[in-house]
């Protein structure tokens, strides 16, 4: 439904092969996207200069090195840049306090890294989608309803100003 869509995607993941297997799997479903990894939170932050349509976090990017950024760390940093970005945190830990925190910290949704991840991905990802389809909608709906105000009320100046001037 949505592979010929463009869209931008950061994934910040300090385990190189669980990032190869996510941007593959990725283009694999949507061969338009643009998909940008980092292998640090600080590489991330230092390297994203545009927004993204979706930024896609691991929990514990401390976890190799411990004086590296962590997931909150870089979610506050980038949406400090990046406001209106949805962000997905992805972790191997199924605490339910973990996802908690990281949604009061403004990620979108949380993904236990399991068997499901890339389905669950997908589906978030086609809902971020959708909802930006709606957005622009909105927006060009908006403008057509100003412009259809305008054209009544200049219509009906006219027939004013043609009763008066009769």
């Amino acid at each position: 439904m949505y592979t010929d869509i463009k869209f931008k995607i950061a994934l910040i993941d300090d385990e190189p092969s669980f990032l190869t297997m996510l941007k593959d799997f990725i283009l694999q479903r949507y061969p338009n996207a643009q998909v940008n990894t980092y292998g640090s939170g600080e590489e991330a932050v230092e390297k994203i200069f545009e927004r993204q349509d979706l930024i896609i976090i691991d929990y514990q990017l401390d976890s190799v090195n411990p004086a590296a950024m962590n997931g909150i760390q870089v979610l506050q940093r980038l949406k400090q840049m990046y406001p209106e970005t949805p962000v997905i945190f992805i972790s191997a830990s199924e605490n339910p306090e973990v996802a908690a925190h990281t949604i009061k910290f403004g990620a979108y949704d949380y993904l236990i890294k399991n068997e499901h991840t890339f389905q669950k991905a997908e589906i978030l990802l086609n809902n971020i989608l959708t909802h930006d389809s709606l957005k622009k909608n909105l927006g060009t709906q908006r403008f057509f309803n100003r412009l259809l105000v305008f054209l009544l009320i200049a219509l009906f100046a006219g027939i004013l100003i043609i009763s008066f001037t009769k």
